[in-house]
């Protein structure tokens, strides 16, 4: 009986220590996992910036970033002026000096030299008067006055130029409000900036029916979606703009739209999608699941720039130049290498998913069975394990693109498009509230549609302001103004007519 006990009690304690070591080892791994975590925040808030092997550079070196390459020369470049006004200043001599001082006869002209120099006419601010003749008939007992041009808002003093000035500056340049207020103390012009925000607030819900007509990016065939966090001050909580992006719709380059969100929840992008039918790419966001599951109308593509982009990242925390991370970055290169060679050809989409087939398809497959050897390798909850496991889990979006000429091999895109409202959240912090997220998703929308198309945003603000009475009315189709189909004639119209204008202006003063 003694026996049986102690030797039930030695069981017992090799079972303790059999889960102490367990508890040990599982603290170990998860000690490991944090200092990645840790070595990776300070890589990405001390470290470069881009997503390049890290290597030393040298001026004029063509350095590879995800899916293009760029000059690392830095020095001095010339700059294109040869669309800017040129006004001719002559320095000459005096009429003394062109006589010789040796011989005293006169001198001939014999050339001249020209140097350029860039100036700017400061921004000057005026009051123009609207002075509206009266005429009465005293048989009638009536008064009859000149009509004059309608403001874009109702009993504002603000006029069209002037608000896309601060339309400009707030969501092209990322100029807040109370930094522009303070730049007009400097021209003795005194304007709060929460008078400012008023006029921003009212010029949206004038152009509010525009953000309708942005939605016919949802007639497109092809889509890249993805969603970025800004603080909401009146809930302290994060929301979220969502960005959808298409450049192959209407006659233009295409259009991008901005949604605000209080929520990133999956049923936002369901919403807005539900009668979307096509090629959908969006990165591993499981609130993109219900969409994917759409098998019937929705292809589903992902973006191997996000899963190369968590190699990266575990190559930042290991450095291991011969590791598992570096070589699926290297196993990565001809499929990028491939794309660029697409873009410079200009190849059609037969032509593009006919070589990708011929050549990215084999480089994946051989990607995909080498990952899967390696992942029984690599600790589970590790920076490279979740990089593994994210592209394992995603392998069948991520190939997606080989089959369809249409698709990019990433979201680069729309995550280019998204990037303007991640610089201006650092400069205007956070939105006030839901209704002015609308608005900012409107301008957003606007302004990078603009420049997408090749369009000067100040321009084409400046115009929509001043059909803003005819679009209510309904006398102008809002879609006919969308930035990819408005008539470039009509803004170079408008563009000469306002140019002469403001020579009348200056002349008078």
């Amino acid at each position: 009986m003694e026996f049986e006990q102690l030797k039930n009690a030695y069981e017992l304690k090799c079972a303790e220590i059999t889960a102490l070591n367990n508890r040990v080892s599982d603290l170990e791994d998860e000690l490991e996992r944090l200092k990645e975590l840790l070595a990776l925040q300070q890589k990405r808030r001390f470290g470069k910036k881009n997503e390049a092997d890290p290597s030393p550079d040298k001026n004029g070196e063509l350095q590879t970033v995800a899916s293009y390459t760029r000059s690392r020369n830095t020095r001095g470049s010339r700059f294109d002026t040869s669309a800017l006004p040129r006004h001719s200043v002559i320095h000459d001599l005096t009429d003394a000096q062109k006589q010789c001082a040796h011989c005293h006869l006169a001198l001939h002209k014999i050339g001249q030299e020209v140097s350029e120099q860039v100036e700017i006419i400061p921004t000057r601010y005026c009051v123009i008067e609207h002075i509206r003749m009266k005429y009465g008939c005293r048989c009638c007992d009536k008064i009859i006055m000149a009509p004059k041009p309608p403001a874009p808002l109702p009993k504002c003093a603000a006029g069209a130029s002037f608000l896309t000035d601060i339309l400009v500056n707030k969501y092209q340049a990322h100029l807040p409000l109370y930094r522009q207020s303070r730049l007009m103390k400097n021209q003795n012009f005194c304007v709060p900036d929460n008078t400012l925000g008023n006029w921003v607030m009212q010029s949206g819900k004038a152009l509010l029916i525009m953000m309708n007509a942005l939605w016919e990016i949802l007639k497109s065939n092809y889509l890249q979606v993805d969603e970025t966090p800004v603080k909401v001050l009146d809930s302290e909580k994060l929301g979220y703009v969502w960005t959808y992006f298409t450049p192959h719709i209407g006659p233009g380059k295409g259009l991008v739209v901005f949604e605000f969100s209080e929520t990133r929840a999956a049923k936002v992008v369901e919403e807005r999608l539900k009668d979307f039918t096509g090629l959908l790419q969006t990165d591993g966001y499981s609130g993109y699941k219900g969409l994917r599951k759409r098998t019937t109308v929705i292809t589903g593509f992902g973006c191997i720039t996000h899963a190369r982009r968590k190699f990266h990242d575990a190559l930042k925390v290991s450095g291991d130049k011969k590791g598992i991370a570096h070589e699926m970055l290297e196993r990565l290169k001809p499929l990028y290498a491939l794309e660029a060679r697409l873009r410079e050809i200009k190849a059609t989409f037969h032509t593009r998913k006919r070589l990708r087939q011929k050549i990215a398809y084999p480089i994946l497959k051989e990607i995909h069975r080498w990952l899967r050897l390696q992942f029984p390798k690599v600790p589970e909850n590790s920076q490279l394990g979740n990089a593994i496991d994210y592209a394992l889990k995603q392998w069948p979006y991520l190939i997606a693109y080989t089959r369809h000429g249409e698709a990019e091999i990433d979201t680069n895109g729309v995550e280019n498009k998204i990037r303007p409202v991640a610089l201006g959240r650092r400069n205007w912090l956070f939105i006030g509230n839901a209704e002015s997220g609308k608005i900012h998703a409107l301008f957003f929308s606007l302004v990078s549609s603009c420049i997408l198309n090749d369009l000067n945003p100040r321009v084409y603000l400046h115009y929509l302001l001043t059909q803003v009475h005819a679009l209510r009315k309904k006398e102008i189709d809002p879609i006919t103004l969308l930035p990819d189909r408005i008539d470039k004639k009509i803004l170079a119209e408008f563009v000469d007519s306002q140019l002469e204008f403001a020579k009348t202006i200056i002349n008078s003063t």
